[in-house]
């Protein structure tokens, strides 16, 4: 479905740059450096050739097809090239270029001009104003990011170019790794429901995570969002939730924030899991590209601390686990292997001079226990303890169960290799016992999600002529709000029971539909310029 993203044969890098520094030599140079194998083509009129391939001065002098054109021009340049593109019949734009919707009402203007032209032939636009895309699965790197992150299994989507440059950073820093990175900027045309569509069965998109400032159509959303969360996880974070946070995102990218409940609500009924934060996003995205999904709220704990083991045990009780009770032949087992001072029920406290043996069997007793149906394991740094050999261990008995490990290896410097090996090896780790829990908590939710029926969608019978009958007077008069009797009427039409009303033009009129309906009433003031009649005591109730 765009495929023109996410699986060209042709790209032309449109403003690509000789000068290193520039954004189309960035552009051009990741699109090179980072594996693509297509046909990739330089488009600027003052070059015969840039990073050793011929460059051409506009789309329609190159000799074959294009499918995907990368768009570094300044931003009054770009309806022209896009003209060009539509001539050439070039499907797919990621215009990098900014000033557009995000820069004024100039901005503005240009962006429409932009759509235009796309619609007239065809083109699919990711941006303007945005980083690019990065795919590690074809490979094909277009953005000027500095750097690719790691082949895995987390598609990600984010409205910021530069949270996405912030993100991949990390990621690299931490082995974390994705199939498909996209920065929608704008989101002149495609936009999140777009990119779920396209990720959807998509075998290399184990979970779809979304930083989103706004959503431009809610119902589509909500209409994919449910069909997609269905096999495939998919989270968000969103921003703009406050007053000034709202006015940020307007300025950012020309979106419009919308009520904080209202996608509360969206999400919720959509199966998406709502992050709080950019660490939260990423603490529930590693959980479910790495490890089995959650079949039950059973967790088992192994640690060499007891201290650690005690805040695990509140932080997962707070986030809805239960600590497993341990089957009888599992206890047995233990108290048969452990020393005596060890904790053989749950927590299963190994000891502060436990080596691998010691954990791993431990963590092969509490996975083959059927009362377990998730492994939290905790680490901490002691002089006797062998982190990287345990965490070896870790991750080969995480494969060989159908159930979710997460490791919680505390510290830093003396953990931080044994932490890469358990990234290497899939388990993810999470530096305290509250993330981990939080994480257990997300794969949790989805798991009740998939379980939760599929609703019936019920049928009302709707009287659209009266409701289009009220809007459209509404608009001839110049108004942009409904009045209560309107709105009631609307109500009404749609099926929904509101209570019984009258609207009286006298006070004699006032009392027969008073004692009409039944004392005691309610009285409101009725008038299009007052929308707001409790400020001025324009309500009295039990009348």
């Amino acid at each position: 479905m765009l495929d023109m993203f996410f699986a060209p044969r042709a790209i032309a890098v449109v403003g690509a740059a000789r000068e290193p520094g520039k954004l189309g030599y960035g552009v051009l140079s990741n699109l090179l450096q980072y594996g693509y194998k297509g046909q990739v083509y330089p488009i600027n009129p003052k070059a015969d050739e840039i990073l050793g391939l011929k460059a051409y001065p506009t789309v329609l002098d190159v000799p074959g097809p294009i499918d995907l054109a990368v768009i570094v021009v300044p931003n009054k340049a770009v309806p022209d090239v896009m003209r060009q593109c539509g001539e050439k019949g070039v499907k797919g734009v990621v215009i990098i270029s900014a000033g557009f919707k995000e820069a004024g009402l100039e901005g503005i203007r240009l962006e429409r001009q932009v759509v235009a032209i796309a619609k007239e032939y065809g083109i699919r636009i990711v941006g303007p104003n945005c980083l690019g895309i990065i795919d590690t699965v074809q490979p094909m790197n277009v953005s000027f990011a500095a750097g690719q992150p790691p082949q895995g299994g987390i598609a990600f989507m984010s409205q910021s170019g530069a949270l996405c440059t912030a993100i991949l950073d990390w990621a690299l820093a931490n082995n974390i790794g994705f199939s498909y990175f996209v920065s929608l900027g704008n989101k002149a045309d495609v936009d999140e429901v777009d990119l779920l569509e396209a990720w959807d069965g998509n075998p290399h998109a184990k979970v779809m995570i979304a930083y989103v400032e706004g959503l431009r159509d809610g119902r589509r959303f909500m209409e994919v969002a449910r069909r997609v969360t269905r096999r495939t996880p998919v989270i968000a974070v969103k921003s703009g939730n406050t007053e000034a946070g709202s006015r940020a995102v307007s300025s950012h990218t020309g979106s419009l924030a919308g009520s904080n409940r209202a996608y509360d609500a969206a999400f919720r009924q959509a199966g998406v899991l709502r992050a709080t934060s950019i660490q939260d996003l990423f603490d529930y995205a590693i959980a479910f590209a790495y490890q089995p999904l959650l079949r039950g709220n059973r967790i088992a704990v192994v640690t060499n601390a007891g201290g650690p083991a005690i805040m695990a045990t509140d932080a997962l009780e707070s986030a809805g686990m239960k600590l497993a009770s341990l089957a009888k032949e599992t206890i047995e087992a233990l108290q048969g292997k452990l020393p005596p001072a060890a904790n053989t029920y749950n927590p299963i406290d190994v000891l502060g001079d436990a080596l691998a043996d010691r954990y791993a069997f431990a963590i092969q007793k509490a996975l083959e226990d059927p009362n377990v149906d998730g492994l939290l394991v905790i680490l901490t740094p002691q002089v006797m303890t062998r982190i990287e050999e345990t965490a070896r261990e870790v991750g080969r008995l995480s494969r060989l169960y159908d159930k979710p490990v997460i490791g919680c290896f505390m510290g830093e410097e003396k953990v931080s290799a044994g932490i890469r090996i358990l990234t290497e090896e899939g388990v993810p780790n999470y530096p305290f016992p509250e993330r981990a829990a939080g994480a257990f908590r997300a794969m949790m939710d989805y798991r009740r999600w998939l379980e939760r029926p599929i609703p019936e969608v019920r049928q009302f019978p709707v009287n659209r002529e009266a409701v289009q009958r009220t809007f459209t007077r509404v608009r001839e008069e110049g108004r942009l709000t409904l009045g209560d009797a309107e709105a009631r009427a609307v109500a009404e039409a749609y099926g929904l029971r509101v209570p019984r009303s009258k609207l009286a033009a006298t006070a004699e009129e006032a009392v027969r539909y008073a004692e009409e309906i039944g004392y005691p009433v309610v009285m409101k003031i009725a008038s299009p310029d007052i929308l707001h009649k409790s400020d001025i005591g324009g309500i009295k109730v039990g009348v």
